[in-house]
């Protein structure tokens, strides 16, 4: 059987391009590893409209509900190889797919500390979405881990919300912008941590502190790790989509590659700096809509 379309990965992008291809009548598959994506882990989103304090989990299972309400063929296997062929594409999973084109949504991972209890209390204190679970740590006390960009927007996010934020930064200075530093330096419910690192996470059901390398304890009520993230790219560089430095797909406005019949969505791509639910869902409709345009009149640009 050949498919209009296959959709690599199944979080928010891969179901929302889904959804749309279904609805737009095309012969969709949909494969992953597991569906649902990064979004599993998130322990209680707020920012995505109509559906306030819902889990991550709760909210992906709505999602793969809604497309399995349309014809859609979902299929959990991990892909190995994309392939360019005649007329589309070939995908080597279990078992060789092929389809005239491809939606790549596989997002990215988020790197981690990969320390004691960092596994264990994930989603019971440790994060790695200061937007998706920061507001659950109202007047609490926090800490963030990391010396960028992330880690300095992180710190002033939360700062808004918990009583106490505690900044812990590996090197002796910080990485992030300038502009933001200050800010954080500023703020009197920040606390910058210079060479400290993280040894172990504790607690009991959830997460009650951190064991740092120096010996001391820190406790708090939750953790935002913010060391970086790495693209799931390699596929999409293997049939010569090009990446911008840091190993995202560069898109255009219709989420188009420069692989003819290629798209990609989601955290992946370039199209926006805000990784979020709701943007990488509407990616995924627009990948949708563009895969739908090009099959009718055969132009891809």
């Amino acid at each position: 059987m050949k498919y209009d379309v296959i959709i690599i990965g199944a979080g928010t992008a891969g179901l929302g391009a889904a959804l749309y291809c279904a609805r737009y009548n095309l012969k969709t598959l949909i494969i992953a590893k597991e569906f649902g994506g990064t979004g599993l882990i998130a322990h209680k989103v707020d920012n995505w409209i109509g559906e306030p304090g819902i889990s991550g989990m709760d909210l992906m299972q709505k999602f793969i509900d809604h497309v399995d309400q349309y014809n859609v063929t979902r299929v959990e296997e991990e892909v190995s190889k994309i392939s360019k062929t005649i007329g589309g594409f070939s995908v080597k999973a279990d078992k060789i797919y092929r389809s005239k084109t491809i939606i790549y949504a596989l997002g990215m991972k988020h790197r981690t500390l990969g320390i004691p209890g960092e596994k264990e209390f994930s989603g019971k204190g440790v994060h790695y979405c200061y937007t998706c679970d920061g507001p659950i740590y109202r007047n609490k006390t926090v800490a963030l881990i990391g010396g960028g960009d992330a880690a300095a927007l992180g710190s002033l996010f939360m700062a808004d919300h918990a009583k106490k934020v505690f900044t812990l930064v590996r090197k002796p200075f910080m990485r992030a912008e300038p502009f933001n530093q200050n800010l954080m330096k500023k703020n009197k419910k920040i606390k910058l941590m210079f060479k400290t690192e993280a040894a172990e996470f504790y607690g009991e059901k959830l997460l009650k502190g951190i064991k740092l390398k120096n010996g001391k304890n820190l406790e708090l009520d939750g953790v935002f790790i913010e060391i970086g993230h790495t693209p799931l790219n390699n596929m999409a560089k293997s049939l010569r989509a090009k990446t911008n430095d840091h190993g995202f797909i560069i898109v255009d406005e219709h989420q188009r590659t420069n692989i003819k019949g290629l798209c990609a969505a989601g955290d992946i791509t370039t199209r926006h700096t805000l990784k979020q639910f709701i943007t990488t869902a509407s990616e995924g409709a627009v990948a949708a809509e563009t895969v739908f345009k090009y099959l009718k009149d055969k132009k891809w640009k």
